[in-house]
């Protein structure tokens, strides 16, 4: 199962995953709460909620393996450092995609224990920071992609994306992010 599906132009804009930390956990950690009268929605579902002026954003959670996920909708909290140092926090790991095919490059993050290892846009892998910003080369050059290789084409994208999902033990299931019903959490302009 791929995760290049995420790169399609307006499916998904941000996907924070974090491993050994459970679905709600990690919505309560990028600012979420439960929805009372809403337990679980589609992806449209989530959007409309953003109608609601009270609603600064919305998650969809769920689980793949030792990875929970969590998709936003709004203004997403995922792909901020407060964000993801949250979703990172007390030893657990997190990984986010700021998809901006339309604009890119998109972005990918990791953070460990809070601290931010490693980012480079995706097809810009020449430019990197974190902690250890090297962190992918070793794969990224194995491929091709560094130091010279392509840069912002799709199937260089893509063979990015192959290289941190196979890297981390990534996988999403398009099915279940896009036709899904999955629990929907809230971030209202209150918090």
């Amino acid at each position: 199962m791929s995760i290049g599906w995420l790169l399609e132009p307006y499916v998904v804009d941000s996907v924070t995953l974090a491993r050994h930390v459970d679905p709600a956990v990690l919505a309560s950690r990028l600012g979420a709460g439960p929805r009372p009268d809403v337990s679980c929605g589609s992806a449209h579902e989530a959007a409309d909620l953003l109608a609601d002026p009270a609603v600064l954003a919305v998650a969809r959670v769920g689980r793949l393996g030792d990875w929970s996920f969590a998709v936003e909708y709004g203004d997403a909290a995922g792909f901020t450092e407060p964000g993801l140092r949250a979703a990172s926090s007390d030893g657990a790991e997190a990984v986010n995609f700021l998809l901006t095919p339309w604009h890119p490059p998109s972005m990918f993050a990791y953070y460990s224990d809070g601290v931010h290892v490693c980012s480079f846009g995706i097809g810009e892998e020449g430019r990197r920071w974190g902690t250890a910003p090297d962190l992918l080369v070793p794969y990224l050059e194995a491929v091709g992609l560094l130091p010279e290789g392509p840069q912002l084409n799709p199937r260089s994208e893509r063979l990015s994306m192959s290289v941190i999902a196979e890297h981390f033990g990534l996988r999403l299931s398009r099915h279940a992010i896009v036709d899904g019903r999955l629990p929907l959490y809230v971030r209202s302009r209150s918090r």
